[in-house]
């Protein structure tokens, strides 16, 4: 075995419900935004937004994923692998999404544009020439990646430090407790006097979350609370059912106890690996990146169908969230998928040495677990 695979040996144990969960959280972001108040379109859903948890969960993986399988990596070889994982896909998808604002008209070609193209491949925060009042880039979805190339910078100064866990727990803490000062506004996209105050936002606790979890896991120190699992998807059913109040607070602790169940349940038994649903994680960056292109274009080709009322909606549902899924995977299979493994394999021959170093501490902490990266972190 060459050191650049030390580190992804098939005898390691692979968290498959953290996988599942990707694949979950991916079509629950899909399905919210299939019942966004599209113009002209029926939709009795409105004000049931289960689905945006997907995103909370997403959060708190990254946590759980980059604390078990990357704590020990050198920072060059953590942050470039990252910027593997996430760039080029989106960089690919902010081009193709400003083509089709500016074929459809919801752009215009201009500085603005440029401005908000560069912003945006630089995972810079910056109010939107585009989407007027947001701070969301080109690819609209891609404002979750602020948060996650966020992540990763907080994190590499762990690694730099070797404490991960101290110094991003404690980061974290302090960004959050200005963001109480700086902020009472609930809202990322909005009233805030400056883009990178986002980075205080409470959403900021979710991926702390996730990096606990993490060293929970590692030191064995998980309690057998599997059934958190199906507990916090039923409370999150309710608290949207019943509209309470502060809901992206509860967004954030339902899918803490998600998280924490399916933890717990790698502990408590043998996960069966189910093909279809670890697929399903596999292609979830996809999925997420490519879903609005997708609901872009067949928006505008449903409103010509001549039907309306009940039947429009579920239609459209049913036939929007194929479509979604359908070309994720496509693009999955098709250009994320062999373009990472090429990019990976060239950068991990420049960082073999390193790589094999960080394989054998691994090994030597007696902790031989990693998480299904292709989709995730």
């Amino acid at each position: 075995m060459t050191p650049a695979t030390a580190l992804d040996q098939r005898s390691s144990k692979q968290l498959l419900t953290i996988q599942y969960l990707r694949g979950v959280a991916s079509v629950m972001v899909v399905l919210h935004h299939i019942r966004n108040p599209w113009p002209n379109l029926y939709n009795p859903l409105e004000r049931f937004a289960m689905g945006e948890a997907g995103v909370d969960i997403f959060f708190i993986i990254s946590g759980v994923v980059m604390y078990v399988s990357s704590r020990i990596e050198t920072p060059a070889v953590f942050a470039g692998l990252r910027l593997i994982r996430v760039a080029p896909l989106y960089w690919i998808l902010t081009l193709c999404a400003a083509s089709l604002l500016l074929m459809s008209g919801g752009a215009k070609p201009g500085f603005a544009l440029v401005n908000d193209v560069m912003l945006s491949a630089m995972f810079f925060p910056h109010h939107s020439s585009i989407f007027q009042g947001t701070i969301w880039p080109v690819l609209n979805p891609g404002w979750t990646l602020y948060f996650e190339m966020f992540f990763y910078l907080i994190f590499t100064i762990g690694l730099f430090f070797r404490k991960p866990l101290l110094i991003s727990l404690g980061l974290i803490s302090l960004l959050v407790a200005l963001g109480l000062v700086v902020s009472t506004d609930e809202s990322i996209f909005h009233s805030y006097t400056h883009p990178l105050l986002m980075y205080t936002h409470p959403l900021m606790l979710e991926f702390a979350a996730g990096i606990v979890l993490g060293w929970l896991f590692l030191n064995e120190k998980i309690p057998n609370v599997w059934l958190l699992l199906p507990v916090g998807f039923v409370t999150l059913f309710a608290v949207h059912a019943l509209q309470l109040p502060h809901l992206y607070l509860l967004n954030g602790l339902c899918a803490a106890l998600i998280m924490l169940g399916a933890v717990a349940a790698e502990r408590s038994f043998k996960i069966r690996d189910i093909g279809w649903l670890r697929l399903l994680g596999d292609a979830s960056y996809s999925i997420y990146l490519t879903h609005a292109l997708t609901l872009f274009v067949f928006r505008r080709l449903f409103l010509r169908l001549p039907v309306e009322g009940v039947l429009q909606f579920a239609s459209f549902a049913i036939l929007a969230a194929t479509a979604s899924l359908a070309v994720g995977f496509v693009v999955y299979f098709k250009v994320e998928r062999p373009m990472t493994r090429w990019l990976r394999s060239r950068f991990l021959t420049v960082f073999a040495v390193e790589r094999g170093r960080a394989g054998r501490r691994l090994r030597e902490t007696g902790a031989a677990v990693t998480v299904a990266q292709p989709a995730g972190e």
